[in-house]
C-alpha cells in the first residue's frame, strides 16, 4: 500500500470510531441489537455489536504492515517464534504485572 492509502485506510477508521461515538452519545446504535443471552448470533452481527459498544476496532495501518509482515515468513520460522514465545517464563508472571499496574 502507498502512504496515501494506508492514511486513507487509518482515516476510515478514524471516522467510524467518531460515528461510533456519536451515536452512543445520543443513545442511538445504529439499528445494532445487543445479543440475547443463549442466542446465538452470527460473525456479522457479533462484530456490529462489538464495534458499536466500542470493543473492537479495525486495525490501524501499522497494525496491517505489520500482520502482511508476519504472514510472508516461512511456516517454519513462524513456528520457531511461536516455540520461542512459548518458552518464556516470566517471573513475575505476566497477570501479576496487569494486576499491580492497576493500582
Amino acid at each position: 500500500m502507498t502512504t496515501l492509502e494506508l492514511e486513507l485506510v487509518e482515516l476510515r477508521a478514524r471516522v467510524e470510531r467518531l460515528e461510533t461515538q456519536v451515536r452512543q452519545l445520543v443513545g442511538d446504535r445504529h439499528g445494532v441489537v445487543p445479543p440475547t443471552p443463549g442466542e446465538p448470533l452470527d460473525q456479522e452481527q457479533l462484530i456490529a455489536w462489538l464495534r458499536a459498544e466500542g470493543l473492537v476496532r479495525d486495525p490501524t495501518p501499522e497494525e496491517r504492515r505489520l500482520a502482511a509482515e508476519w504472514d510472508a515468513l516461512p511456516e517454519e520460522e513462524k513456528e520457531a517464534h511461536i516455540r520461542f514465545m512459548r518458552s518464556l517464563v516470566l517471573d513475575p508472571p505476566l497477570s501479576r504485572i496487569i494486576i499491580e499496574n492497576r493500582r
